[in-house]
């Protein structure tokens, strides 16, 4: 039988172990809800690692762009450390993808509580800026919980230029309840 250590010890393991099952790359969605989940709260804090004005222009246009929806405020908060989003690119991935991230958390309805994604400069280099809005638009979308879709009239899709009423409609399914 377990002596007491043994048993808090075993408790806290698989309280650990249960945890992270929830704890996994934003792209690694095999739900079919539109969402993977949302942060506890519809006020979400962002900062953008970026130093380039050109980065920093495409980032910001992005975060308008959700924020005219209406359903979540994303804000700009300067300490890097405290924001619930922390958004970036990088001269390249060794995978050669063009995006790469991790959100932390459960998943789930308010189950996200921290994203951190970059976009790859390399991947994009001979994009438009238009094609990078795009990138930086979805980029910004699955930050706040959504998850990708072939829909190209979609901001997910990374081909759609601004999020699509059915993008709003997922946004608010995500965000159900939350305040």
């Amino acid at each position: 039988m377990l002596n007491h250590k043994g048993l808090i010890r075993f408790v806290t393991m698989l309280g650990i172990g249960v945890s992270l099952l929830g704890v996994g790359s934003v792209t690694a969605n095999a739900s079919s809800k539109p969402y993977y989940g949302s942060f506890s709260s519809r006020k979400i804090t962002y900062h953008i690692d970026s130093t380039s004005k050109h980065w920093k222009n495409l980032w910001k246009g992005a975060i308008d762009s959700w924020n005219s929806l209406h359903v979540v405020k994303l804000r700009a908060i300067k300490k890097a450390s405290k924001a619930d989003i922390r958004l970036t690119t990088k001269s390249r991935f060794k995978d050669g993808g063009n995006i790469d991230g991790f959100s932390m958390g459960p998943g789930g309805r308010g189950g996200i509580f921290f994203s951190k994604l970059a976009l790859s400069r390399s991947y994009l280099k001979d994009r438009t800026d238009q094609q990078k809005a795009q990138h930086a638009l979805g980029t910004v979308g699955q930050a706040i919980g959504l998850a990708y879709t072939n829909d190209t009239t979609s901001a997910l899709s990374f081909r759609a230029s601004k999020p699509s009423a059915k993008d709003k409609a997922n946004l608010k399914l995500a965000y159900k309840g939350i305040k």
